[in-house]
C-alpha cells in the first residue's frame, strides 16, 4: 500500500505500510504499521479477512497522513487541514461507493476535510508459517493500559460469560502495563499487541493524533476475523470500554472546541463506524457497556474490588504524559481520573497514582482572579476551564452547559441519559475540586 500525500509545497511523501510490501525505506520516506502483518500472523496463526486488511490499510494510512501533515503549518486556522489520500484496497469499486461515508467519518473524527481515492493493490499476506487449528475466543476487547479498559477486562473475566481476545495498541510506556494487566486477569495468552508506529518524513510532525482510535479499532477488527466464531458466520462483539463523560466529552467551555476535544469513542463516531462495517460486510458489532457510566461509577461497580485496588494506580489516563510516562495531574483526563478515585473511596488519599503535579493546580493559594498571570493560566488551563464549567452550571443549569453537544437530533431517545451522565461526570470533578479547597 502506498498512499501519496501532497503537501502545500507540492512535495509527495510516500508512506510504506505493512512489512515488506513496498521494499526498503529511504531517508525521504515515512512509514506506518511495518510490523502489523508479521505480528498478527505470528500471534494468531491465521490470516485475517481481506476486508479487514483493507480497513486496517485505511486506518493506518489515515494515521500516517495525520502524522505527516502539521496543522500549524498547513491550515489557515491552525487546525483544519485538507488532505488528499490514495489507499490501495482489494476491491476499489466497493470502497469508492462508500467514499462519502468514509470521508464524513474521518472529518468528524479529526476535524479535517478528507478527499480519498481507492486504488487497486490491496494487501494479501502470505499464510502464517504455523497454522493454528482453532481460535475459540468469543469476542474482542480493547486493553489500552487505561483505567476504563482495565475495569472492562476485570469485569469480563469475572463474569466469565465470554472469552475475549484483548487487543492493545503497543505504545512505548504502556506495553508493560498492558502485559501486566493481562497477566493479572489470567488472560496473558489472549493479548494481541500491535503497533502502528507512525513515522513521518518531516521534522515537524503533527502531534494531536486525533485518528488514533480508528487504528486501534482496526487492529481489533483484524483479530475478530481470525476467530472460529467469525469464520462460522456469526457476528463478533468488539468491546470499547470508555466512561460516558469522556466518551461524550462535552466541551467544558467554548475554548475547548477543536483541538482540545477528542472524539475517540464518541457515540456518533461509533454509530458512523458501525454503519461502515456493516456496509463493508464485516460482521463486527461495536459495544461500549459503560456509555452511561461515569469513571467513578465504573470504579464503584467493578466486579473485583481488591484487584482493582491493586492495579488501578498503574493504569494510564493522562492526556499530556509525553516521554515521562507519568500523569501530569492537571489535564482534563487526570482531573476525571482523580475525581473518580474520590467517588470510589470518598477521600483524596485513596489515589496512589504518581502525579507530576500532585496538587493539580490548587497549590496556587487563594482564589484565582483576574490577576492570575498568563503563564499560570496556560499551565492550569484545564483546571480553570473545569471551574468555569462548574460555575456556569451553577448559574444556568446543566442543560445550558451540554447545549448543542447533546441533542435529540444526533442522540435520539438517548439524549436525556447522555446529558445525565455528562452532568454526573462534571459533578464528580466538582466534588474533587471542593475537597482540594479550590472550588
Amino acid at each position: 500500500m502506498h498512499p501519496d500525500i501532497p503537501t502545500p509545497a507540492g512535495v509527495n511523501h510516500r508512506l510504506f505500510v505493512f512489512e515488506g510490501d513496498m521494499g526498503p525505506l529511504s531517508n525521504s520516506s515515512g512509514h506506518v504499521g511495518l510490523s502489523v502483518a508479521s505480528d498478527i500472523s505470528r500471534w494468531a496463526g491465521r490470516s485475517p479477512s481481506t476486508l479487514a486488511w483493507d480497513f486496517a490499510a485505511l486506518a493506518l494510512a489515515v494515521v500516517g497522513a495525520d502524522r505527516l501533515v502539521n496543522r500549524a503549518l498547513t491550515s489557515a486556522d491552525g487546525w483544519t487541514r485538507e488532505i488528499e489520500l490514495s489507499v490501495s484496497v482489494s476491491d476499489p469499486t466497493r470502497w469508492t461507493a462508500l467514499k462519502p461515508e468514509v470521508e464524513a467519518l474521518l472529518s468528524f473524527l479529526t476535524g479535517d476535510f478528507w478527499s480519498l481515492t481507492f486504488i487497486e493493490g490491496g494487501y494479501h499476506p502470505a499464510p502464517p508459517k504455523q497454522i493454528v487449528a482453532s481460535r475459540p475466543e468469543t469476542c474482542v476487547a480493547l486493553l489500552s493500559g487505561g483505567l476504563d479498559s482495565l475495569i472492562g477486562a476485570i469485569n469480563m473475566e469475572t463474569a466469565a460469560v465470554d472469552r475475549p481476545i484483548y487487543v492493545s495498541n503497543r505504545v512505548r510506556g504502556d506495553v508493560a502495563k498492558q502485559e501486566m494487566f493481562a497477566s493479572r486477569i489470567n488472560a496473558g495468552g489472549r493479548l494481541l499487541s500491535l503497533n502502528a508506529d507512525p513515522r513521518a518524513a518531516t521534522r515537524q510532525p503533527e502531534i494531536s493524533q486525533r485518528p488514533r482510535s480508528l487504528v486501534f479499532i482496526a487492529f481489533a477488527v483484524l483479530a475478530a476475523t481470525v476467530l472460529d466464531k467469525y469464520r462460522d458466520g456469526a457476528t463478533v462483539d468488539l468491546h470499547t470500554p470508555e466512561n460516558g463523560f469522556i466518551s461524550l466529552n462535552v466541551p467544558l467551555t467554548t475554548l475547548r472546541r477543536g483541538s482540545l476535544s477528542t472524539r475517540t469513542t464518541h457515540p456518533h463516531f461509533i454509530d458512523m463506524l458501525q454503519r461502515l462495517l456493516i456496509q463493508l460486510g464485516l460482521k463486527v458489532t461495536l459495544r461500549n457497556t459503560y456509555q452511561l457510566k461515569t469513571k467513578g461509577e465504573m470504579m464503584l461497580e467493578c466486579a473485583d474490588q481488591s484487584l482493582l485496588e491493586a492495579l488501578a494506580p498503574y493504569s494510564m489516563s493522562c492526556g499530556r504524559a509525553g516521554r515521562s510516562y507519568r500523569h501530569c495531574g492537571r489535564c482534563l483526563p487526570c482531573l476525571v481520573r482523580r475525581a473518580s478515585f474520590v467517588k470510589w473511596k470518598g477521600r483524596l488519599d485513596a489515589d496512589r497514582t504518581d502525579y507530576i503535579h500532585p496538587k493539580a493546580g490548587f497549590e496556587v493559594h487563594g482564589r484565582i482572579n483576574n490577576d492570575f498571570h498568563q503563564k499560570a493560566f496556560a499551565e492550569y488551563d484545564d483546571v480553570m476551564q473545569a471551574l468555569t464549567a462548574l460555575n456556569f452550571v451553577e448559574r444556568h443549569g446543566s442543560r445550558a452547559w451540554t447545549g448543542a453537544a447533546i441533542t435529540e437530533t444526533v442522540f435520539g431517545a438517548d439524549a436525556v441519559a447522555c446529558r445525565d451522565v455528562a452532568d454526573r461526570g462534571l459533578g464528580e470533578i466538582g466534588n474533587f475540586l471542593e475537597l482540594t479547597g479550590l472550588k
